[in-house]
């Protein structure tokens, strides 16, 4: 099997490298870079018609090398999958989806923790997406918590969306001191709380050594459910 990853940040490439290792005797994973992604990102106008353009082609290119399954790990470009994939001979999946997917079937409350603004809107779409999924009549997850916390199937997820904006402000100044140290105090408060953290971000992931033990057992990232997105959980 073969695996087409497609970065818009050549940041994220050795976390990714890092979740794939474990999966590589069954798998071949290959990996597509175009940072003029982030100029097309840049411009706060979302999928740009020239993010689409740039992916699509990209999509078309791991799959003329044989790639049986696409992954797009932009959490801010996910919203080019449901425009791309129809089109698309094989599955194109968003980083997130599975990562959601498990909050959202878990029926408990969660926060999805961002420092880049540009992730709101696709968590959203995310989240109202498989919260749809889940409370289709036969849906295994809808079934499976009908007796949990916040309702019946079909009832809306109990999340919220908490951007850490000037940890962004710092990030764009080149402080990812400044940046990180805010994230590790947002995980540690929130974990005092009791909540789940979902990070909108790969890149997040590089704070997770510095969590507390009780931070980190209540963080998910995509990474943590990689094996899902890719289909070979």
């Amino acid at each position: 099997m073969k695996i087409g990853l497609i970065h818009s940040t050549r940041l994220v490439m050795p976390w990714v490298e890092a979740a794939a290792a474990p999966l590589q005797s069954r798998a071949t994973f290959l990996h597509a870079l175009d940072e003029a992604l982030i100029v097309e990102l840049a411009k706060g106008q979302g999928v740009t018609e020239g993010a689409r353009r740039r992916i699509a082609w990209l999509a078309q290119s791991l799959i003329d090398a044989g790639a049986d399954r696409l992954v797009l790990t932009c959490s801010s470009l996910s919203p080019a999958v449901d425009l791309i994939a129809p089109e698309l001979s094989v599955p194109l999946v968003k980083i997130d989806a599975a990562m959601i997917r498990a909050a959202v079937g878990a029926r408990q409350p969660f926060v999805i923790l961002a420092t880049n603004p540009s992730t709101r809107e696709p968590m959203r779409i995310i989240v109202a997406h498989e919260a749809t999924l889940i409370s289709m009549p036969g849906s295994a997850l809808g079934s499976a918590h009908e007796s949990t916390p916040y309702g019946s199937p079909g009832a809306a997820p109990d999340w919220r969306y908490e951007l850490l904006g000037d940890a962004f402000a710092a990030l764009n100044r080149g402080d990812t001191q400044a940046h990180d140290a805010a994230v590790i105090d947002a995980c540690e408060r929130l974990a005092r709380e009791g909540t789940s953290i979902l990070f909108a971000q790969i890149s997040m992931a590089r704070v997770l050594p510095r969590l507390s033990a009780t931070a980190r057992a209540r963080v998910t990232t995509s990474l943590d459910t990689f094996a899902q997105t890719v289909g070979l959980a």
